[in-house]
């Protein structure tokens, strides 16, 4: 597949999951292990839960630990080890698939290893991507030259969308594979420019292998799965703000 010289993506993401939930003293477990070794200590983390008692008119506060957060000194590398789920997250600049997938599963192998997992109940294949739209002296930018993705309002109005943000989840043609798909204008750190968000998450609910060749390969497929619908996304124009192909 030709690879753009300036692609757009901030983060690609693999997350895997597991039915049986883990303890926190087996993650702790599975960081302490040489794989690990480069990345910051671990962080804690929490999800933080809210409950009313209308009879009493009285909120009470629950604070859970999950799991864990590694990252590397620089921030390019980020893992979440929870009860039960494994996410390895690569900020840009990405490189190459073979190259993140290849780190992703020497990360995973010895969390498989340490936590007995035989299969997963859910794997994922994310990547958010950002196309940096000139502003062109307008307040914002016809959306319809850049994406296929149209928004159909409710009565004709003048001008141009001005912000906008959608998410879609459907099933591919594939058998168990679906993706998650989020757009929407957002914040352009390049001045005088819009940025529009490309979120695509392929994902697989079929139990799979926690190694080996199948899973490999079930990887590789949901890529190319979110290759195409990134693709389909696009408009020549869109395509042109990429610094063409790599030779």
């Amino acid at each position: 597949m030709r690879r753009y010289n300036n692609a757009p993506i901030l983060e690609a993401v693999l997350e895997f999951r597991w039915s049986s939930a883990k303890t926190l003293d087996e993650l702790r477990e599975v960081l302490a292990g040489d794989a690990f070794k480069e990345f910051d200590e671990p962080k804690s983390r929490e999800v933080f839960n809210a409950s009313m008692n209308f009879d009493a008119g009285e909120m009470s506060h629950e604070r859970k630990h999950i799991g864990f957060e590694i990252a590397l000194r620089d921030g390019s590398q980020i893992l979440f080890l929870e009860h039960q789920k494994f996410v390895y997250i690569q900020r840009a600049p990405y490189d190459r698939w073979e190259y993140f997938l290849e780190r992703a599963l020497s990360l995973l192998e010895p969390a498989v290893e340490v936590l007995s997992l035989s299969e997963f109940s859910r794997v994922g294949v994310r990547f958010v991507n950002r196309i940096d739209v000139p502003l062109a002296g307008t307040k914002g930018i016809d959306t319809d030259d850049y994406i296929t993705i149209s928004f159909d309002g409710p009565r004709e109005d003048v001008g141009v969308i001005e912000e906008f943000q959608m998410r879609v989840v459907k099933p591919t043609s594939k058998k168990g594979v679906h993706y998650a798909l989020v757009v929407a204008t957002t914040e352009s750190p390049l001045p005088e420019h819009v940025g529009i968000l490309l979120d695509i998450d392929v994902f697989t609910k079929l139990s799979l292998p926690a190694s080996g060749s199948k899973l490999h390969s079930a990887l590789t497929e949901m890529r190319q799965e979110k290759n195409d619908i990134f693709e389909e996304c696009l408009t020549d124009q869109a395509r042109n703000l990429f610094g063409g192909f790599e030779e």
